[in-house]
């Protein structure tokens, strides 16, 4: 007498292990806040780079590096800033043109801000 094993119902398996999962509320504000930190970092790390240092190019790294790193924090905080305020929805439903547009404009002003002051 042979008894076979229960059968494992892979698919419903695979729907359960792959049911969508939203973050926590607070995940774009933290991280909006460490970009935001990121890039003040940076901005700092350039603001003490002493100008009679300019002469020596072995000195650029640093700077160099600060500015990429602060660039790309500042605009990723921009653009969560846009999605965070516009919603998820109204972004996907807006397209990626019109959303890159206004990551652009967004991105553009905000260097405007850090700029000023």
């Amino acid at each position: 007498m042979s008894t076979s094993p229960n059968p494992i119902d892979l698919e419903a398996l695979l729907a359960q292990a792959l049911t969508p999962v939203d973050p926590p509320e607070h995940l774009a504000d933290d991280l909006e806040e460490r970009l935001h930190r990121i890039s003040v970092l940076a901005a700092d790390q350039i603001d003490a780079w002493q100008a009679d240092a300019i002469h020596d190019p072995r000195t650029w790294v640093k700077p160099a590096a600060a500015l990429a790193v602060g660039t790309a924090a500042a605009g990723a905080a921009a653009v969560l800033g846009v999605r965070h305020r516009r919603g998820r929805r109204q972004v996907l439903q807006a397209g990626p043109v019109a959303f890159a547009r206004k990551a652009i404009d967004t991105l553009g002003s905000e260097v405007s801000r850090r700029i000023d002051g």
